[in-house]
């Protein structure tokens, strides 16, 4: 679901319009999020960074189809940081 534009920002919603919302904008988020630390990263000469936090399913999968490897990296709560590579 897109976002809400400008013009209907007063407009009051269903609460599951709002739900869907919020989670396409999270994603969106988190999409763009990723691909700046790749980009940063392939910019400086790397072929991986870390990503911190908790990759949403859409993202994992956006990233799997494009070629990315994915592995989670830590001790502690290995699901919150995830080594992102594309060496291949």
């Amino acid at each position: 679901m897109a976002l809400v534009d400008r013009e209907h920002m007063t407009e009051l919603r269903s609460a599951s319009d709002a739900k869907a919302t919020a989670l396409s904008a999270e994603s969106d988020i988190q999409l763009q999020s990723v691909a700046y630390a790749i980009n940063e990263a392939s910019n400086t000469g790397l072929t991986r960074t870390i990503f911190r936090g908790v990759l949403l399913d859409n993202t994992k999968t956006q990233l799997e189809s494009k070629g990315y490897k994915l592995q989670n990296y830590g001790e502690v709560q290995p699901e919150n940081m995830t080594v992102i590579s594309w060496n291949s």
